[in-house]
């Protein structure tokens, strides 16, 4: 009896791991080599190779530059965008106060982010970034302005420069019923060169 005993403590233990120390590898090295030429049909079928390392894809459109455009020293189309784009009064969104009378606060309430009171609750503290607490009630964004291209850059003399850029709003996830169709605006920023 202990005879039997002894046989399945040490038998079963020592099949399995037989089991995975001679199977194992060769079903790996069957999958493995398997692999390897489903991978190289794959790449000879390919017509383009697809890119390597980092691809980064934006939602903003590559500065736009006329062959007529003429940047002086220090001054490039990304520049241009960049320095717009960091701007405080550029950077500031477009605000709506939650009232009454608001386009904004059927949208609001229709989401559940402010009960009927117009106070905000806990979904619309958490979806809408940016709201902040005024005099007047609660004041949500609604739209940032996005940067779309350059128009004209004009010599203002003393190594200085106008450029007339184009922008639009952008509405924010909330008040898209509101801008359905945003159109373009202009505005000129001045800039110094050799910078």
């Amino acid at each position: 009896m202990s005879e039997v005993r002894l046989f399945r403590t040490l038998g079963v233990p020592l099949a399995i791991a037989f089991i995975f120390l001679v199977f194992t590898p060769k079903l790996c090295e069957k999958a493995i080599v398997d692999a390897k030429k489903r991978q190289a049909v794959v790449t000879s079928s390919a017509s383009s190779p697809s890119p390597s390392g980092l691809v980064i894809s934006s939602s903003t459109p590559a500065p736009i530059s006329a062959s007529s455009l003429h940047f002086p020293a220090g001054l490039d189309p990304a520049r241009v965008q960049y320095l717009v784009e960091i701007d405080q009064a550029f950077a500031a969104p477009m605000t709506m106060a939650v009232t009454d009378r608001a386009p904004i606060t059927p949208l609001l309430i229709e989401r559940q982010y402010v009960d009927k009171n117009l106070a905000p609750t806990r979904e619309g503290l958490i979806n809408v970034n940016g709201a902040v607490q005024s005099p007047d009630g609660w004041t949500v964004p609604v739209a940032q302005r996005k940067f779309v291209g350059i128009d004209r850059i004009e010599d203002a003399g003393d190594n200085r420069y106008n450029v007339g850029v184009r922008w639009r709003w952008e509405p924010s996830a909330i008040a898209v019923p509101l801008l359905p169709k945003p159109q373009e605006h202009h505005l000129k920023a001045e800039f110094a060169g050799n910078d």
